[in-house]
């Protein structure tokens, strides 16, 4: 039995502010009208479909209730320009770690996004 993950979904009730922290990060979006009247951005990355749904009923969590993991270049960078994301967070500055130098920062909906330098 083999396993791929063919796509995530975020809903968030901050859409501008959620797609700027995840092009930050490397995402190109493109945008996508719902026949509810809603939006999604999508974006593409490995086989991989990322998507950010608009949906005004959700509330940024309090307590990261999901954890994603990308590898980055350039991680001091890429966490310097994250902070200037409304609502956006970081929980730990560019580190030395065992795994290699990383940072954890959340995003505007408080989902923790561990950083990691390629």
């Amino acid at each position: 039995m083999s396993l791929l993950i063919t796509s995530i979904t975020l809903n968030t009730s901050q859409l501008q502010n959620m797609l700027v922290f995840y092009q930050i990060i490397g995402f190109q979006f493109t945008s996508t009208k719902v026949d509810k009247g809603s939006e999604m951005q999508r974006a593409l990355h490995n086989g991989v479909e990322f998507t950010l749904y608009a949906n005004k009923n959700v509330e940024a969590s309090r307590v990261p209730s999901l954890q994603l993991g990308f590898k980055v270049t350039n991680l001091v960078e890429t966490v310097e320009k994250i902070k200037a994301v409304p609502g956006a967070m970081c929980i730990l500055d560019p580190t030395d770690m065992p795994d290699g130098f990383k940072a954890i920062v959340l995003d505007p909906d408080g989902h923790a996004i561990e950083l990691i330098e390629i």
